[in-house]
């Protein structure tokens, strides 16, 4: 944590910030503070690198993240983006923001448990044989801590009171600023406003979550991969026990592992998100650092499943299809394919010429014939293809679906990049999109 003590009341908060001026101001400071926008004038991320003062940018960050502790919900959702999303982020700086995937400031206890109680029926007291009044871990929508009962050591994850009203507010917010932003166009602003609605809110049911959990660790549990177990009598709908997982967290692991043990890691995690989502229609959403630890025995451990997106298999089949086009190189059938996924919403002013050059990046790591590392340059330089030098800007589609899926992608591209990670990626990635498509049933 912080060293600040959770349990004195001077340390920690009582209250979550509210209003514009507190919440949103702060927020869209993020980019130009942190010269995150320079990324716009560079043809590659060294050059970016180059014009960002790293000490600027580290005092930035630790005056944002001062800023952003207290805010909690959605604005403090796309701080943590900004941590590990931003390849154009020096080090040091991404370091700092980093601290608000996981150790941001927490509530105050009694507010803690004043939620427990009314969820649970009981205080946290008398519920656990011990609970442990300081989180070890707070982030956007609540924190998490250490209980036993039974001798299992727990993870409580408690629900910051009134955070689901504040992301509420927040939408709110993002929908206007969306309106004007994508006003020229041709995307579904309304679409992708209840889409990123819909996830978000979803993230506030923990009686979801748990049910997502326990899909997922069905779906994953093995030798490579383990979801903890949810522990139905002591959850509702703010709250959420787990049995408690250990291993190292993210940063940890990249500063300690070695090279063969990052690149196992980068591919079991890049294996399970192909093949739950082409095989299985599903995955989470919020791919960010903070949701894996690595435990002694190898596994990956897969946590938080708030933000759980299902696919149809009509959207798998386009994806899957559009996919084959590219890994065999079928330039003929691209088009066709591009088109029937809605990501070209004005096929007659649409260059699908360059958006086949920008896909044959994009595709890289899947269609190398050599061995592929993720790294910052190449997540910069997709930034830099899709957002700045990107001819269709105003002719491409980007349907509801998409939406988390450009955000899981991007978010999975960056944490490999922070492993390093090289792996077999044509095998895998062709694995799953040749895979047969199972769709699971709702829960």
């Amino acid at each position: 944590m912080s060293g600040r003590d959770p349990t004195d009341e001077q340390g920690a908060l009582t209250d979550l910030a509210r209003g514009f001026r507190a919440r949103t101001l702060t927020t869209l400071r993020l980019a130009g503070r942190l010269g995150i926008g320079m990324a716009r004038r560079s043809v590659g991320l060294g050059q970016a690198l180059e014009q960002v003062d790293e000490e600027d940018a580290v005092r930035a960050a630790g005056v944002l993240l001062g800023q952003l502790d207290g805010l909690k919900g959605l604005m403090m959702k796309f701080g943590q983006m900004v941590s590990y999303l931003s390849p154009s982020l020096p080090p040091r700086a991404r370091r700092i923001l980093a601290r608000l995937q996981a150790e941001s400031r927490p509530m105050a206890y009694p507010c803690i448990a004043a939620v427990i109680e009314a969820e649970l029926g009981q205080t946290p007291e008398a519920l656990f044989d011990r609970f442990e009044r300081r989180p070890f871990a707070a982030a956007s929508i609540g924190q998490v801590h250490r209980a036993t009962r039974g001798g299992l050591e727990l993870a409580v994850k408690v629900q910051y009171p009134g955070v689901d009203k504040l992301m509420e507010t927040d939408l709110r917010t993002v929908r206007r600023l969306g309106r004007l932003m994508l006003l020229l166009t041709p995307l579904d602003v309304r679409g992708l406003a209840e889409e990123l609605a819909a996830r978000v809110l979803e993230e506030c049911d923990y009686q979801l979550e748990a049910a997502n959990q326990r899909l997922f660790r069905e779906l994953l549990e093995g030798p490579r991969a383990s979801v903890p177990e949810v522990v139905d009598d002591l959850s509702g709908r703010r709250v959420l026990t787990s049995h408690l997982a250990h291993g190292l967290a993210f940063q940890d692991f990249c500063d300690r592992a070695d090279r063969p043990r990052k690149d196992r890691a980068g591919a079991v995690i890049f294996d399970t998100v192909f093949s739950c989502i082409f095989g299985r229609c599903i995955y989470n959403g919020d791919p960010h650092p903070g949701n894996y630890l690595f435990p002694e025995d190898g596994r990956v451990v897969f946590l938080d499943f708030g933000c759980v997106k299902r696919f149809s298999l009509e959207f798998i089949d386009r994806w899957k299809r559009l996919a084959l086009t590219i890994l065999d190189q079928d330039r003929a059938a691209f088009p066709e394919a591009l088109v029937a996924t809605g990501l070209a919403a004005r096929p007659r002013r649409f260059d699908f010429d360059h958006q086949w050059e920008v896909m044959q990046y994009l595709y890289a790591p899947f269609t190398s014939r050599r061995p592929f590392t993720f790294t910052h340059e190449y997540v910069g330089r997709s930034y830099d293809l899709m957002l700045f030098r990107n001819r269709n800007r105003f002719s491409q589609g980007m349907p509801p679906d998409w939406l988390f899926v450009n955000r899981l992608q991007w978010g999975l591209n960056s944490v490999l990049a922070h492993l390093d990670a090289t792996g077999p990626w044509p095998e895998l990635f062709r694995r799953a999109v040749e895979s047969p498509t199972e769709p699971l049933s709702a829960t």
